[in-house]
């Protein structure tokens, strides 16, 4: 005999988390205590040293990126009707100067021996 299906307990198992996702990190928010160059963030009540903690390079200060902008050969002229070509920056370097500040709120993530913190990203506030 063919079991009956169930689709209310179909998606109940669908929206169910399994037991493995209970282990897994979440994201937690956690505020900075000290600046670099020595890093201090807090989540809940542990302190977390530079040694201890892995930043997302954007948030070091001075931390530089090379891009690549295509180019495009523009030309035009002006009243005069003299023609005038112009051209680009191919490839320029950008220079961060974003940083983390006390009492800024950070998403964090923990190691599972809460030995290592993962900072993420800055939270904004309003």
């Amino acid at each position: 005999m063919q079991e009956k299906q169930n689709g209310a307990q179909e998606i109940v198992e669908l929206f169910d988390p399994s037991p493995e996702i209970r282990v897994l990190p979440y994201c937690e928010t956690g505020e900075v205590i000290s600046p670099l160059p020595n890093l201090i963030v807090k989540v809940r009540d542990i302190e977390y040293k530079k040694k201890n903690i892995k930043l997302d390079e954007y948030w070091v200060k001075g931390h530089t990126r090379e891009i690549e902008i295509p180019m495009a050969t523009l030309t035009g002229s002006d009243s005069n009707g003299d023609g005038h070509i112009a051209g680009a920056f191919p490839k320029a370097k950008i220079i961060f100067k974003d940083e983390l500040k006390v009492k800024d709120l950070v998403a964090c993530l923990q190691s599972k021996d809460k030995q290592t913190l993962y900072v993420i990203y800055k939270i904004a506030r309003w």
